[in-house]
């Protein structure tokens, strides 16, 4: 695997993925950012990688200039791989944080944050890739529907199984478009 663009391109991630881990493939990952750039500017936006796997969403988002990124996954493997890959890129500490949580989890604690302290979060760009044996992705965007923690405008990169159906309020949420690759769906959703 390997950066695609940015300040890190070309730069190969050589560590050993754990069992289990589907990492984004590079042609999918360039035709997102491909994508993305017509509806979002990467400079000082924050970002989440949820269910993140290697992290490969995510680590291109700091490459082309994201100001913050939050790693999220609940395998403690999954958050192993992606320290390590930080640590070969050697990205400053003050672009990330990794976050051993399920995406459920993570949601519910950003939103605690927002209510209860000064130090609001609102994310940019929410990549999620949950495994495609499970049908979580409703119960994550649901979730994301219950909170404010997406800005206006701010893009969910939800990455599903063909066989998958999206369920969105389509008073919060909006499908600007979406792309097939072989058993993969990828869904481009604006935030209202």
């Amino acid at each position: 695997m390997r950066i695609i663009s940015g300040k890190y391109k070309g730069r190969k991630i050589n560590c050993k993925l754990p069992t289990g881990i589907r990492p984004t493939q590079d042609a999918v990952r360039e035709t997102i950012f491909n994508i993305l750039n017509n509806y979002t500017d990467f400079n000082n936006l924050v970002a989440a990688d949820v269910c993140a796997g290697a992290g490969m969403l995510g680590l291109e988002a700091i490459s082309r200039n994201a100001n913050f990124v939050y790693f999220v996954d609940k395998s403690k493997k999954a958050i192993e791989y992606i320290n390590n890959s930080i640590k070969l890129l050697n990205i400053p500490i003050e672009k990330y944080q990794t976050n051993n949580h399920d995406a459920i989890q993570f949601i519910n604690h950003i939103d605690y944050n927002n209510k209860n302290t000064n130090n609001q979060i609102f994310i940019d760009l929410f990549f999620l890739d949950p495994p495609y044996n499970t049908n979580i992705v409703n119960d994550i965007l649901n979730k994301i529907n219950e909170t404010n923690i997406i800005n206006k405008n701010g893009i969910i990169i939800a990455e599903t199984s063909i066989n998958s159906s999206l369920i969105i309020d389509k008073n919060i949420l909006e499908i600007i478009t979406e792309r097939q690759f072989g058993s993969t769906k990828i869904y481009f959703i604006r935030k209202l």
